[in-house]
Protein backbone atom coordinates (compact mmCIF):
# COMPACT_ATOMS: atom_id res chain seq x y z
CA UNK A 1 0.00 0.00 0.00
CA UNK A 2 1.61 3.24 -1.02
CA UNK A 3 0.25 6.44 1.19
CA UNK A 4 0.81 10.31 0.23
CA UNK A 5 0.84 12.98 3.64
CA UNK A 6 -0.15 16.18 2.34
CA UNK A 7 0.46 18.95 4.61
CA UNK A 8 2.36 22.35 4.67
CA UNK A 9 4.11 22.75 7.59
CA UNK A 10 7.37 20.70 7.60
CA UNK A 11 7.49 19.88 11.32
CA UNK A 12 3.96 18.48 10.90
CA UNK A 13 4.80 16.50 7.89
CA UNK A 14 8.36 14.90 9.97
CA UNK A 15 6.00 14.15 12.96
CA UNK A 16 3.68 12.01 10.93
CA UNK A 17 6.39 10.08 9.61
CA UNK A 18 7.87 9.32 12.80
CA UNK A 19 5.54 8.88 14.51
CA UNK A 20 4.92 4.58 13.50
CA UNK A 21 6.69 2.55 11.69
CA UNK A 22 5.05 2.48 8.03
CA UNK A 23 6.94 -0.49 6.55
CA UNK A 24 5.36 -2.68 9.46
CA UNK A 25 2.15 -2.29 8.21
CA UNK A 26 2.78 -2.42 4.78
CA UNK A 27 2.60 0.88 3.96
CA UNK A 28 5.11 2.61 1.74
CA UNK A 29 5.18 6.75 2.08
CA UNK A 30 5.71 9.14 -0.94
CA UNK A 31 7.87 11.98 -0.68
CA UNK A 32 5.01 14.37 0.89
CA UNK A 33 3.01 17.12 -1.07
CA UNK A 34 3.01 20.77 0.93
CA UNK A 35 0.40 22.17 -1.08
CA UNK A 36 -2.99 20.99 -2.92
CA UNK A 37 -1.37 21.55 -6.61
CA UNK A 38 1.60 19.45 -5.46
CA UNK A 39 -0.21 17.28 -4.38
CA UNK A 40 -3.14 16.12 -7.12
CA UNK A 41 -0.17 15.82 -9.59
CA UNK A 42 1.51 13.19 -6.95
CA UNK A 43 -1.85 11.56 -6.57
CA UNK A 44 -2.71 11.38 -10.35
CA UNK A 45 1.01 10.08 -11.53
CA UNK A 46 1.67 7.48 -7.89
CA UNK A 47 -1.78 7.07 -7.12
CA UNK A 48 -1.71 6.24 -3.64
CA UNK A 49 -3.85 4.46 -2.12
CA UNK A 50 -3.89 6.35 1.11
CA UNK A 51 -3.63 10.03 1.95
CA UNK A 52 -3.42 11.52 5.21
CA UNK A 53 -4.78 15.41 4.02
CA UNK A 54 -4.38 18.81 5.92
CA UNK A 55 -7.20 20.61 5.02
CA UNK A 56 -5.71 23.80 5.44
CA UNK A 57 -3.10 23.99 2.92
CA UNK A 58 -2.13 26.55 0.09
CA UNK A 59 -2.85 26.94 -4.02
CA UNK A 60 -5.86 24.40 -3.83
CA UNK A 61 -6.93 23.82 -0.06
CA UNK A 62 -7.86 20.14 1.30
CA UNK A 63 -11.58 20.23 0.28
CA UNK A 64 -10.98 21.54 -3.21
CA UNK A 65 -8.61 18.75 -3.62
CA UNK A 66 -10.97 16.25 -1.82
CA UNK A 67 -13.55 17.63 -4.74
CA UNK A 68 -11.21 17.01 -7.77
CA UNK A 69 -10.41 13.43 -6.41
CA UNK A 70 -14.10 12.63 -6.58
CA UNK A 71 -14.88 14.13 -10.00
CA UNK A 72 -11.56 11.94 -11.02
CA UNK A 73 -13.12 8.96 -9.85
CA UNK A 74 -9.67 8.23 -8.25
CA UNK A 75 -9.25 5.20 -6.09
CA UNK A 76 -7.84 6.40 -2.91
CA UNK A 77 -8.96 6.59 0.86
CA UNK A 78 -8.40 9.38 2.52
CA UNK A 79 -7.79 10.32 6.44
CA UNK A 80 -8.38 13.95 7.08
CA UNK A 81 -5.43 15.51 9.44
CA UNK A 82 -6.07 18.73 10.66
CA UNK A 83 -6.51 21.25 13.49
CA UNK A 84 -9.86 22.29 12.18
CA UNK A 85 -12.24 22.84 15.17
CA UNK A 86 -15.09 24.07 12.95
CA UNK A 87 -17.38 20.32 12.86
CA UNK A 88 -18.67 21.55 9.62
CA UNK A 89 -15.95 21.57 7.97
CA UNK A 90 -14.97 18.36 8.49
CA UNK A 91 -18.10 17.42 8.09
CA UNK A 92 -18.02 18.48 4.58
CA UNK A 93 -14.96 16.80 4.28
CA UNK A 94 -16.47 13.32 4.85
CA UNK A 95 -19.13 14.00 2.65
CA UNK A 96 -16.78 14.60 -0.36
CA UNK A 97 -15.25 11.26 0.31
CA UNK A 98 -12.81 11.12 3.40
CA UNK A 99 -13.22 8.30 5.21
CA UNK A 100 -12.10 9.32 8.77
CA UNK A 101 -10.79 12.39 10.48
CA UNK A 102 -7.90 12.60 13.24
CA UNK A 103 -6.56 15.99 14.55
CA UNK A 104 -3.12 17.17 13.97
CA UNK A 105 -2.29 18.61 16.95
CA UNK A 106 -1.82 15.72 20.17
CA UNK A 107 -1.78 13.25 17.64
CA UNK A 108 -1.06 10.32 19.42
CA UNK A 109 0.86 6.82 17.97
CA UNK A 110 -2.41 4.73 19.20
CA UNK A 111 -4.48 7.43 17.34
CA UNK A 112 -2.88 7.13 14.07
CA UNK A 113 -2.33 3.41 14.66
CA UNK A 114 -6.08 2.92 15.42
CA UNK A 115 -7.36 5.19 12.15
CA UNK A 116 -5.16 3.32 9.47
CA UNK A 117 -5.92 0.02 10.64
CA UNK A 118 -9.66 1.24 10.13
CA UNK A 119 -9.14 2.40 7.06
CA UNK A 120 -6.71 -0.34 5.62
CA UNK A 121 -9.80 -2.67 6.38
CA UNK A 122 -12.39 -0.62 4.42
CA UNK A 123 -12.89 -2.24 0.80
CA UNK A 124 -10.94 0.39 -1.85
CA UNK A 125 -14.41 1.47 -3.83
CA UNK A 126 -14.66 5.07 -2.45
CA UNK A 127 -18.10 6.10 -3.78
CA UNK A 128 -19.56 3.40 -1.25
CA UNK A 129 -18.69 5.40 1.37
CA UNK A 130 -20.02 8.68 -0.58
CA UNK A 131 -23.63 7.28 -0.36
CA UNK A 132 -23.64 6.81 3.60
CA UNK A 133 -26.12 8.74 5.46
CA UNK A 134 -25.63 11.77 7.43
CA UNK A 135 -25.21 9.70 10.67
CA UNK A 136 -21.96 7.75 9.55
CA UNK A 137 -20.76 11.15 7.86
CA UNK A 138 -20.52 12.91 11.10
CA UNK A 139 -17.39 10.88 12.52
CA UNK A 140 -19.46 8.49 14.59
CA UNK A 141 -20.78 11.37 16.92
CA UNK A 142 -24.46 11.36 16.12
CA UNK A 143 -24.40 7.33 17.29
CA UNK A 144 -22.78 7.97 20.26
CA UNK A 145 -25.49 10.44 21.30
CA UNK A 146 -27.94 8.07 20.17
CA UNK A 147 -26.35 5.53 22.48
CA UNK A 148 -27.51 7.66 25.43
CA UNK A 149 -30.76 6.48 27.22
CA UNK A 150 -33.95 9.15 26.73
CA UNK A 151 -33.51 9.24 30.57
CA UNK A 152 -30.10 10.86 30.23
CA UNK A 153 -31.32 13.74 27.86
CA UNK A 154 -33.90 15.46 30.01
CA UNK A 155 -32.37 18.51 30.04
CA UNK A 156 -31.19 18.05 33.68
CA UNK A 157 -27.96 18.79 34.96
CA UNK A 158 -24.69 16.25 33.46
CA UNK A 159 -21.35 15.89 35.07
CA UNK A 160 -18.55 15.40 32.38
CA UNK A 161 -14.96 13.76 33.16
CA UNK A 162 -12.70 13.94 31.14
CA UNK A 163 -9.24 11.45 32.28
CA UNK A 164 -5.90 12.06 30.48
CA UNK A 165 -3.65 9.19 30.31
CA UNK A 166 0.17 9.44 30.37
CA UNK A 167 0.43 6.02 28.54
CA UNK A 168 -0.59 4.89 25.17
CA UNK A 169 -2.00 1.84 26.09
CA UNK A 170 -5.82 1.96 25.81
CA UNK A 171 -6.04 -0.97 28.49
CA UNK A 172 -5.46 1.97 31.29
CA UNK A 173 -8.28 3.70 29.92
CA UNK A 174 -10.76 0.65 29.96
CA UNK A 175 -9.70 -0.25 33.92
CA UNK A 176 -10.64 3.57 34.34
CA UNK A 177 -14.01 2.98 32.98
CA UNK A 178 -14.82 -0.10 34.58
CA UNK A 179 -13.41 1.50 38.10
CA UNK A 180 -15.23 4.53 37.92
CA UNK A 181 -18.43 3.03 36.39
CA UNK A 182 -18.93 0.45 39.43
CA UNK A 183 -17.63 3.22 42.09
CA UNK A 184 -20.88 5.37 41.15
CA UNK A 185 -23.18 2.34 40.72
CA UNK A 186 -22.08 1.27 44.29
CA UNK A 187 -23.47 5.05 45.16
CA UNK A 188 -26.58 3.91 43.50
CA UNK A 189 -25.86 6.23 40.29
CA UNK A 190 -25.57 5.54 36.24
CA UNK A 191 -22.42 6.35 34.16
CA UNK A 192 -22.00 6.25 30.58
CA UNK A 193 -18.91 6.66 28.96
CA UNK A 194 -17.57 7.57 25.45
CA UNK A 195 -14.35 7.30 24.19
CA UNK A 196 -12.65 10.49 22.22
CA UNK A 197 -9.44 11.28 20.68
CA UNK A 198 -7.50 9.00 23.04
CA UNK A 199 -9.31 9.99 26.01
CA UNK A 200 -12.00 8.76 28.08
CA UNK A 201 -15.43 10.86 28.38
CA UNK A 202 -17.72 10.54 31.47
CA UNK A 203 -21.40 11.43 31.92
CA UNK A 204 -22.97 11.24 35.15
CA UNK A 205 -27.08 11.81 35.58
CA UNK A 206 -26.44 13.87 38.71
CA UNK A 207 -24.19 16.23 39.70
CA UNK A 208 -21.54 15.04 41.51
CA UNK A 209 -18.93 17.05 44.25
CA UNK A 210 -15.31 17.09 44.42
CA UNK A 211 -15.01 14.85 47.43
CA UNK A 212 -16.16 12.00 45.10
CA UNK A 213 -13.97 12.84 42.68
CA UNK A 214 -11.33 12.55 44.81
CA UNK A 215 -12.12 9.48 46.07
CA UNK A 216 -12.20 7.86 42.63
CA UNK A 217 -9.37 9.28 41.58
CA UNK A 218 -7.45 7.68 44.56
CA UNK A 219 -9.34 4.11 43.78
CA UNK A 220 -8.16 4.15 39.76
CA UNK A 221 -4.38 4.74 41.28
CA UNK A 222 -4.42 1.42 43.16
CA UNK A 223 -5.26 0.08 39.49
CA UNK A 224 -3.07 1.70 37.32
CA UNK A 225 0.62 2.95 37.62
CA UNK A 226 0.23 5.93 35.17
CA UNK A 227 -0.93 8.72 36.40
CA UNK A 228 -4.01 10.83 34.48
CA UNK A 229 -6.08 13.91 36.21
CA UNK A 230 -9.85 14.20 35.87
CA UNK A 231 -11.45 17.24 34.87
CA UNK A 232 -15.34 17.75 36.03
CA UNK A 233 -17.68 20.12 34.04
CA UNK A 234 -21.72 20.48 34.41
CA UNK A 235 -23.96 20.86 31.30
CA UNK A 236 -26.91 20.66 29.91
CA UNK A 237 -27.53 18.33 26.77
CA UNK A 238 -29.94 21.16 25.13
CA UNK A 239 -28.53 20.69 21.72
CA UNK A 240 -28.33 17.31 20.69
CA UNK A 241 -25.97 17.45 17.91
CA UNK A 242 -22.72 16.16 16.74
CA UNK A 243 -20.59 18.74 17.88
CA UNK A 244 -21.93 18.32 21.25
CA UNK A 245 -19.32 15.98 22.23
CA UNK A 246 -16.39 18.02 20.52
CA UNK A 247 -17.64 21.16 22.86
CA UNK A 248 -17.26 19.37 26.15
CA UNK A 249 -14.26 17.63 25.69
CA UNK A 250 -12.53 20.94 24.19
CA UNK A 251 -13.78 22.88 27.12
CA UNK A 252 -12.30 20.19 30.13
CA UNK A 253 -8.96 20.30 27.71
CA UNK A 254 -8.64 23.82 27.78
CA UNK A 255 -9.86 24.57 31.64
CA UNK A 256 -7.64 21.68 32.66
CA UNK A 257 -4.24 22.80 30.33
CA UNK A 258 -4.63 26.21 31.36
CA UNK A 259 -5.58 26.29 35.52
CA UNK A 260 -4.62 22.76 37.01
CA UNK A 261 -2.09 20.55 34.11
CA UNK A 262 -2.07 17.08 35.92
CA UNK A 263 -4.69 16.97 38.72
CA UNK A 264 -8.46 17.28 39.33
CA UNK A 265 -9.91 19.92 37.88
CA UNK A 266 -13.14 21.38 38.71
CA UNK A 267 -15.49 23.71 36.95
CA UNK A 268 -18.59 25.53 38.16
CA UNK A 269 -19.98 26.26 34.86
CA UNK A 270 -19.60 25.83 31.25
CA UNK A 271 -16.57 26.97 29.69
CA UNK A 272 -16.31 29.59 26.82
CA UNK A 273 -13.15 29.34 24.59
CA UNK A 274 -11.60 31.96 22.34
CA UNK A 275 -10.50 30.53 19.09
CA UNK A 276 -8.84 33.93 18.04
CA UNK A 277 -6.18 35.71 19.76
CA UNK A 278 -7.95 38.81 21.33
CA UNK A 279 -4.09 40.90 20.81
CA UNK A 280 -2.15 42.11 18.33
CA UNK A 281 0.20 39.37 17.39
CA UNK A 282 1.96 40.78 15.03
CA UNK A 283 4.56 43.41 16.81
CA UNK A 284 5.19 40.69 19.47
CA UNK A 285 6.65 38.54 16.49
CA UNK A 286 8.73 40.83 15.15
CA UNK A 287 10.23 41.38 18.52
CA UNK A 288 10.84 37.43 18.71
CA UNK A 289 12.27 37.43 15.35
CA UNK A 290 14.46 40.51 16.41
CA UNK A 291 16.19 38.39 19.61
CA UNK A 292 16.36 35.14 17.39
CA UNK A 293 18.17 37.02 14.97
CA UNK A 294 21.06 38.53 17.60
CA UNK A 295 20.51 35.12 18.86
CA UNK A 296 19.72 37.24 22.51
CA UNK A 297 18.52 35.41 25.49
CA UNK A 298 17.31 37.48 27.65
CA UNK A 299 15.40 39.22 24.14
CA UNK A 300 13.98 36.01 23.76
CA UNK A 301 12.69 35.05 26.45
CA UNK A 302 11.22 38.87 27.69
CA UNK A 303 9.33 38.62 24.54
CA UNK A 304 8.25 35.20 24.82
CA UNK A 305 7.28 35.96 28.74
CA UNK A 306 4.89 39.01 27.14
CA UNK A 307 3.05 36.41 24.31
CA UNK A 308 2.80 34.37 27.58
CA UNK A 309 1.42 36.67 29.81
CA UNK A 310 -1.58 38.10 26.71
CA UNK A 311 -2.33 34.53 26.83
CA UNK A 312 -2.87 33.83 30.30
CA UNK A 313 -4.33 37.63 30.72
CA UNK A 314 -7.03 36.75 28.26
CA UNK A 315 -10.37 34.83 28.02
CA UNK A 316 -9.30 31.21 27.91
CA UNK A 317 -7.80 30.18 24.33
CA UNK A 318 -8.14 26.67 22.37
CA UNK A 319 -5.40 24.07 23.28
CA UNK A 320 -4.86 24.15 19.37
CA UNK A 321 -4.48 27.82 18.55
CA UNK A 322 -1.48 28.42 21.02
CA UNK A 323 -0.01 25.33 20.01
CA UNK A 324 -0.07 26.02 16.44
CA UNK A 325 1.63 29.38 17.61
CA UNK A 326 3.76 26.87 19.37
CA UNK A 327 5.01 25.67 16.23
CA UNK A 328 5.07 28.55 14.07
CA UNK A 329 7.24 30.08 16.54
CA UNK A 330 9.56 26.79 17.20
CA UNK A 331 9.85 26.64 12.85
CA UNK A 332 11.96 30.40 13.09
CA UNK A 333 14.25 28.90 15.66
CA UNK A 334 14.69 25.61 12.84
CA UNK A 335 15.23 28.56 10.46
CA UNK A 336 17.88 30.44 12.11
CA UNK A 337 19.34 27.54 13.03
CA UNK A 338 19.62 26.29 9.13
CA UNK A 339 20.88 29.91 8.64
CA UNK A 340 23.86 29.23 10.64
CA UNK A 341 24.16 25.84 9.34
CA UNK A 342 22.65 23.69 11.68
CA UNK A 343 19.35 22.52 13.23
CA UNK A 344 17.19 22.47 16.34
CA UNK A 345 17.68 18.97 16.45
CA UNK A 346 21.54 19.28 17.42
CA UNK A 347 19.71 19.97 21.08
CA UNK A 348 19.46 16.84 23.34
CA UNK A 349 17.30 15.17 20.59
CA UNK A 350 17.78 12.16 18.28
CA UNK A 351 15.11 12.07 15.71
CA UNK A 352 14.18 15.59 14.11
CA UNK A 353 10.52 15.24 14.95
CA UNK A 354 11.29 15.30 19.11
CA UNK A 355 10.61 18.85 19.79
CA UNK A 356 7.80 19.53 17.73
CA UNK A 357 6.51 16.07 20.01
CA UNK A 358 6.95 17.61 22.92
CA UNK A 359 5.40 20.55 22.28
CA UNK A 360 1.82 19.18 20.50
CA UNK A 361 1.75 16.62 23.98
CA UNK A 362 1.80 19.32 26.49
CA UNK A 363 -1.04 19.24 28.40
CA UNK A 364 -0.44 21.92 30.86
CA UNK A 365 0.50 26.02 29.73
CA UNK A 366 2.66 26.11 32.66
CA UNK A 367 4.53 23.37 31.31
CA UNK A 368 4.32 24.66 27.69
CA UNK A 369 6.48 27.38 29.61
CA UNK A 370 8.85 25.59 31.16
CA UNK A 371 9.94 23.97 28.20
CA UNK A 372 10.44 26.79 26.49
CA UNK A 373 12.61 28.66 29.18
CA UNK A 374 14.73 25.16 29.36
CA UNK A 375 14.85 25.48 25.13
CA UNK A 376 16.06 29.42 24.59
CA UNK A 377 19.03 28.76 26.78
CA UNK A 378 20.07 25.45 25.04
CA UNK A 379 19.92 27.43 21.46
CA UNK A 380 21.73 30.34 22.07
CA UNK A 381 24.54 28.34 23.90
CA UNK A 382 24.77 25.92 20.52
CA UNK A 383 24.48 29.08 17.86
CA UNK A 384 26.16 31.82 19.45
CA UNK A 385 29.23 31.32 18.60
CA UNK A 386 28.34 30.24 14.98
CA UNK A 387 26.25 33.54 14.85
CA UNK A 388 29.17 35.92 15.97
CA UNK A 389 31.26 34.11 13.31
CA UNK A 390 28.22 34.62 10.56
CA UNK A 391 28.32 38.00 11.82
CA UNK A 392 31.01 39.52 9.71
CA UNK A 393 29.47 37.29 6.68
CA UNK A 394 26.25 38.93 7.02
CA UNK A 395 27.81 42.73 6.73
CA UNK A 396 29.76 41.66 3.93
CA UNK A 397 26.81 40.66 2.08
CA UNK A 398 25.10 43.68 2.76
CA UNK A 399 27.86 45.94 1.52
CA UNK A 400 28.13 43.47 -1.83
CA UNK A 401 24.65 43.96 -2.04
CA UNK A 402 24.88 47.90 -1.92
CA UNK A 403 27.63 47.91 -4.09
CA UNK A 404 26.11 45.71 -6.93
CA UNK A 405 22.93 47.30 -6.98
CA UNK A 406 23.66 51.25 -7.22
CA UNK A 407 22.14 51.44 -10.20
CA UNK A 408 18.86 50.09 -8.95
CA UNK A 409 16.70 51.35 -6.08
CA UNK A 410 17.74 49.61 -3.16
CA UNK A 411 15.61 48.97 -0.08
CA UNK A 412 16.66 47.67 3.71
CA UNK A 413 13.78 45.34 3.25
CA UNK A 414 15.45 43.81 -0.07
CA UNK A 415 18.54 43.40 1.41
CA UNK A 416 17.44 41.53 4.34
CA UNK A 417 15.12 39.01 2.65
CA UNK A 418 18.64 38.07 -0.04
CA UNK A 419 20.65 38.15 2.75
CA UNK A 420 18.11 35.97 4.92
CA UNK A 421 17.84 38.25 8.62
CA UNK A 422 14.76 40.14 9.42
CA UNK A 423 14.54 43.64 9.00
CA UNK A 424 15.14 44.89 12.47
CA UNK A 425 18.04 43.09 13.13
CA UNK A 426 20.03 44.21 10.01
CA UNK A 427 18.59 47.58 10.95
CA UNK A 428 19.99 47.49 13.94
CA UNK A 429 23.49 45.32 13.18
CA UNK A 430 24.34 47.75 10.37
CA UNK A 431 24.03 50.60 12.34
CA UNK A 432 26.17 48.86 15.34
CA UNK A 433 28.92 47.41 12.39
CA UNK A 434 29.16 50.64 10.29
CA UNK A 435 28.25 53.36 12.74
CA UNK A 436 25.50 54.55 10.13
CA UNK A 437 22.42 53.53 9.11
CA UNK A 438 21.95 51.55 6.29
CA UNK A 439 19.84 54.44 4.09
CA UNK A 440 21.82 57.02 4.37
CA UNK A 441 25.38 54.72 4.12
CA UNK A 442 23.55 53.71 0.75
CA UNK A 443 23.13 57.30 -0.47
CA UNK A 444 26.55 58.14 0.50
CA UNK A 445 27.72 55.47 -1.81
CA UNK A 446 25.63 56.26 -4.73
CA UNK A 447 26.68 60.05 -4.30
CA UNK A 448 30.37 58.90 -4.15
CA UNK A 449 29.37 57.03 -7.76
CA UNK A 450 27.49 60.06 -9.10
CA UNK A 451 30.66 61.90 -8.50
CA UNK A 452 32.69 59.82 -10.41
CA UNK A 453 30.17 59.65 -13.43
CA UNK A 454 29.98 63.76 -13.24
CA UNK A 455 33.97 63.98 -13.54
CA UNK A 456 33.56 61.62 -16.40
CA UNK A 457 31.33 64.61 -18.32
CA UNK A 458 28.06 62.52 -17.12
CA UNK A 459 25.21 65.39 -17.33
CA UNK A 460 22.69 65.50 -13.69
CA UNK A 461 19.94 63.47 -15.39
CA UNK A 462 22.12 61.05 -17.29
CA UNK A 463 23.93 60.36 -13.38
CA UNK A 464 20.06 60.30 -12.09
CA UNK A 465 19.07 57.39 -14.23
CA UNK A 466 22.60 55.67 -14.50
CA UNK A 467 21.82 55.44 -10.26
CA UNK A 468 18.27 54.18 -10.62
CA UNK A 469 16.64 57.63 -9.26
CA UNK A 470 12.89 57.91 -10.37
CA UNK A 471 13.76 61.59 -11.27
CA UNK A 472 16.41 64.30 -11.29
CA UNK A 473 14.81 66.71 -8.23
CA UNK A 474 15.17 63.43 -5.88
CA UNK A 475 18.39 62.73 -7.26
CA UNK A 476 19.24 66.24 -6.28
CA UNK A 477 18.14 66.62 -2.63
CA UNK A 478 19.74 63.43 -2.31
CA UNK A 479 23.30 64.65 -3.80
CA UNK A 480 23.17 67.73 -1.61
CA UNK A 481 22.14 66.55 1.34
CA UNK A 482 25.36 64.39 1.51
CA UNK A 483 27.79 66.84 -0.23
CA UNK A 484 26.30 70.11 0.58
CA UNK A 485 25.50 71.24 -2.77
CA UNK A 486 23.46 70.27 -5.48
CA UNK A 487 24.93 67.89 -8.24
CA UNK A 488 24.77 71.27 -10.53
CA UNK A 489 26.95 73.22 -8.48
CA UNK A 490 29.50 70.14 -8.12
CA UNK A 491 29.56 69.62 -12.17
CA UNK A 492 30.40 73.36 -11.93
CA UNK A 493 33.23 73.54 -9.34
CA UNK A 494 35.14 70.58 -11.66
CA UNK A 495 34.31 72.36 -14.60
CA UNK A 496 35.67 75.64 -13.09
CA UNK A 497 38.64 73.42 -11.70
CA UNK A 498 39.98 72.56 -14.74
CA UNK A 499 39.89 75.69 -16.78
CA UNK A 500 36.31 74.93 -18.14
CA UNK A 501 37.98 72.30 -19.81
CA UNK A 502 34.81 69.97 -19.87
CA UNK A 503 31.99 70.87 -20.98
Amino acid sequence: MKALIVEDELLARLGMRSLIDWESLGITLLEDASDGAEALKKIEKEQPDLILLDLNIPEINGLELLQMIRQRNLPCKVIVVSCYEDFDTVKKAMRLGAVDYIRKFGLSKEELLSSLKNVMEMPVEVPSYLQQSAVQSSLKMRKKLQEIPEEFLSGQVLSFYMLWKYSEEITDMKIVETVACQYYQKLGRTLMSVFYEGKLLLLLKEETTQEEVEKLRKLIFQFITNRCYISITPYHLEEQDDQFFVRVANAIEVYGFYECGPKTVFMKEPLQINKTFPFDLGNYMDQLEYGIAKISETDIKNTLQKIFDEITGNPYLSVNLVKKLMIEILSRFSKKAGLLGGAIEEIEVQESYKHYQKLVNMTSFQGLQNWWMDFIPKFTGQFFTRQKKSESDIIQSALNYIEENLDKPIQLSDAARLIGVSEPYLSSFFKSSMNENFIPYVNRQKVKRAKELLADGKLVYQVSDILGYENTTYFSKVFKRVEGMTPEQYRKNLYERNGGGNG
